[in-house]
């Protein structure tokens, strides 16, 4: 029998230009309530020889309520083709429902359709909370009941008892006097230390901490180890996101919120006095967007995932999934702005009974790179992407198959919005050219081409030069994304000019054209304001939670 595992998606992150971020926590107020129609296709390739056996085990969604959010699973159905020897409903230790389909002697493709509707209120109120730092009993405080302790255990991948995982948890949460603040410390550590990364090699935390890079599992995996390191039980929760855009109210335009459509991890933190309340360690605390469904609850990513068994070969797998929403009503209002972290973080308020200290969170000092010198080819950007999403992998033995929640994360960038990406340079450069990481679905007549414009004020400005247009009718289709090259002269001594400062990619579009740009969740390049859209002219109001992969290669002047 042969194994495959489905990861949780990641980026790579370079940074070349050091940006001073003035990002902050928005707290949030007011209701959200959605009613989606999900479906989700899962299958299987089988090979012309066939297939003797074939078991597929993966999680159902799950109606739950928290202090926040509140989903509601409804009309839940499973259709298989072709039909299965066997079917089965398992609940595992943390009640967890996971079906179990058994194929015989199988010739031709598997195909797996779950159809359901999802209601959910995410209510974004005033919590308040008694716990205080450490955990102990105290007069009046509920202790940790029982079966919440097990979610203080270190595993494989969250390692509360590795010596350093355990020293800055430690650093993270002096001086603090409640759970609240506990945790808060430690998150927002995270979010400003670790960069989202694509098909990280290991999900585990102390790999995350010495990498600083990692996925949507890393993320959650290095969290959770510091927060149990702590003496804070936490989970991790195992779902699928959808792409949908959403808007936050800011003083002066939106923070427009988008997610890849496919699997994520986030995790909960358990509260003695208010119970489960989940947090998006890219995104949010307190509480998840209402593009995120859960499904299932563990130690770690090994309890979360779906799997599959084999024999003689492990087939490919593959997953679609298309929602529908009936209702998508948005009220929320500002309620205030706090100056951490470093990445936008989204919250509702909460109120702690006993003082909150204020605690200078340590920082990890980043290297920065040496300036290059004169006239000698720089090359810089967000760089690294996946050319193709595969979302499952093999373990060493190649006899069992997990997803891996990996998942494509790119932008429609030639439909109603404008988009653009920042980057800054610190000397003159005289650029050669700009490539953007896209994909071609479609389109022959017109063109595509960029304009780089000076910032004004935080948005980009009116002054800057065009490059060439590149024609559709050149661009090859290809299965995955490639780099776009765009250049601005014909001959390379006429290469203009930037002076040092801040420039925004703007990418344009004629007729046509149907191009997807890749994008990396959390804004990896430089700071939390550096990607922007329109729908009028030069508004430039939405600012992005991501940036987009570009690569500029040019040569530096003195």
């Amino acid at each position: 029998m042969m194994f495959k595992i489905m990861k949780l998606l990641a980026v790579f992150i370079f940074i070349v230009i050091p940006v001073v971020s003035f990002a902050s926590t928005i707290i949030l107020e007011g209701d959200m309530n959605e009613v989606v129609e999900v479906e989700q296709n899962q299958s299987f390739m089988i090979p012309a020889s066939g297939l003797k056996k074939l078991v597929f085990r993966f999680a159902s969604p799950t109606s739950f309520k928290s202090s926040t959010v509140s989903q509601e699973v409804k009309d839940y159905k499973l259709s298989y083709n072709p039909k299965p020897a066997s079917v089965e409903i398992e609940t595992d230790a943390f009640g967890n429902r996971f079906t179990k389909v058994t194929w015989l002697n199988i010739n031709s493709n598997v195909e797996i359709i779950g159809k359901l509707n999802i209601a959910m209120n995410i209510s974004l109120k005033e919590l308040i909370s008694t716990a205080p730092f450490p955990l102990t009993p105290l007069s009046g405080v509920k202790e940790i009941e029982q079966k919440e302790k097990r979610f203080l255990s270190p595993t494989p991948l969250t390692e509360a008892d590795n010596i350093r995982i355990k020293e800055l948890a430690n650093n993270l949460v002096k001086g603090a006097k409640t759970e609240e603040s506990a945790v808060i410390q430690i998150l927002n550590w995270v979010v400003d230390n670790v960069k989202y990364t694509t098909n990280p090699p290991q999900y585990d935390a102390v790999y995350t901490l010495d990498t600083g890079t990692g996925n949507c599992q890393n993320f959650s995996h290095l969290s959770i180890a510091l927060l149990r390191a702590a003496g804070i039980p936490a989970r991790i929760v195992g779902g699928i996101t959808l792409n949908k855009p959403w808007k936050v109210p800011l003083k002066n335009g939106s923070l427009v919120q988008s997610i890849g459509q496919g699997g994520h991890a986030w995790l909960e933190v358990y509260y003695p006095d208010i119970g489960w309340v989940p947090y998006d360690a890219q995104q949010s605390h307190l509480f998840v967007s209402p593009r995120h469904i859960k499904q299932t609850v563990g130690l770690d990513a090994r309890d979360i995932n779906d799997s599959w068994l084999a024999s003689p070969t492990l087939p490919p797998f593959r997953e679609d999934i298309q929602a529908n929403f009936l209702r998508d009503d948005i009220k929320l209002s500002l309620r205030d702005i706090k100056s951490n972290p470093s990445n936008y973080i989204l919250t509702n308020a909460i109120i702690a009974h006993l003082a909150k200290p204020v605690v200078e969170i340590p920082q990890i000092e980043k290297p920065k790179p040496a300036p290059p010198k004169a006239m000698v080819k720089v090359e810089f950007g967000n760089m690294n992407f996946p050319s193709l999403i595969d979302i499952f992998t093999k373990s060493k033995g190649e006899e069992q198959g997990y997803k891996t929640l990996d998942k494509e994360t790119a932008e429609y960038v030639t439909a109603e919005y404008t988009f653009a990406q920042a980057f800054t340079i610190e000397r003159p450069l005289k650029i050669e050219e700009i490539n953007l990481a896209m994909h071609k679905f479609g389109g022959r007549a017109g063109s595509l081409w960029i304009d780089v414009v000076k910032d004004d004020g935080g948005k980009p400005g009116m002054e800057g030069i065009r490059s060439f247009p590149l024609n559709l009718d050149t661009i090859k289709y290809f299965p995955g994304y490639q780099w776009f090259p765009f250049r601005f002269t014909k001959e390379s001594p006429d290469n203009p000019v930037l002076t040092a400062g801040r420039y925004w990619i703007i990418l344009r579009r004629s007729k046509d054209a149907i191009i997807n740009w890749f994008y990396i969740p959390g804004n990896p390049y430089g700071d939390a304001d550096d990607t922007r859209s329109t729908s009028q002219g030069i508004d430039w109001s939405n600012i992005l939670n991501y940036d987009f992969n570009f690569k500029v290669t040019g040569a530096f002047l003195e």
